[in-house]
């Protein structure tokens, strides 16, 4: 996608959560103001410390929210794919990004600069709630995710995560449910604050009990109802 025509603007900007639910010729003003961007895979859309004056919507693949510590690891606060806003906390704050941002497929995104977005907002505050909501989730995803890292056990983080992927980017298939999203060892491993080596071990241990498989890069969960249950409180 090179180009993008107003019309398909409209559409795109219709399809996210934030804007959905704005009047026509609201979208249409808006619309005027979004330009397109794209990335290859493993690309970064920004850096953790760079300034920010943009807000992104995903229309096309999955990227992920990391931020890398002061040995070199790395550890990913979200995955977030079609519909969803990134760097919103960046351009209300004015202040340097929170996170880097880096592709893991390639990826379509319309592009919002800061000082038509808060134009926008003056004008529509039920849009600026939404915003609000979505940095109030991310920061509970924040909590939640340090907090699971600090006290539960590698087999709960692990089974807690690919049960929220699934649940978001499962499809079901002939004896198992696939989780969408082609993902490393290693980037299983930063999603849950653990080694690449810690995660193969639990993989296979699950392979070995029937429980997962590994099939063209996708993880399927073979039991999905077994997985969810290590991943829930009555288990711990």
């Amino acid at each position: 996608m090179a180009s993008i025509s107003h019309s398909e603007k409209n559409r795109l900007l219709r399809a996210s959560f934030l804007f959905k639910e704005l009047e026509d010729r609201d979208i249409d003003t808006l619309a005027s103001a979004v330009s397109f961007a794209s990335l290859n895979g493993r690309e970064e859309l920004f850096h953790q410390g760079s300034q920010g004056s943009r807000l992104y919507i995903v229309v096309r693949g999955r990227l992920k929210v990391l931020t890398t510590s002061s040995e070199g690891d790395e550890i990913v606060f979200n995955i977030l794919g079609p519909g969803e806003v990134i760097g919103e906390l960046a351009i209300l704050n004015d202040m340097p990004r929170t996170a880097t941002v880096r592709a893991i497929e390639v990826c379509e995104l319309l592009s919002l600069h800061q000082r038509d977005l808060l134009a926008f907002l003056e004008d529509h505050p039920g849009a600026g709630l939404k915003l609000a909501r979505v940095l109030a989730r991310r920061v509970s995803q924040l909590s939640e995710l340090l907090s699971d890292m600090q006290f539960l056990n590698l087999p709960y983080r692990l089974a807690k995560k690919m049960t929220a992927l699934a649940h978001t980017y499962g499809s079901q298939q002939e004896g198992g449910l696939r989780i969408k999203l082609r993902l490393s060892q290693e980037e299983w491993g930063d999603l849950v604050g653990a080694t690449r080596e810690s995660v193969n071990k639990q993989f296979r241990a699950w392979t070995k009990e029937g429980l997962i498989h590994v099939d063209r890069g996708c993880v399927v969960l073979d039991r999905p109802d077994e997985i969810e249950r290590l991943g829930s409180y009555e288990n711990l």
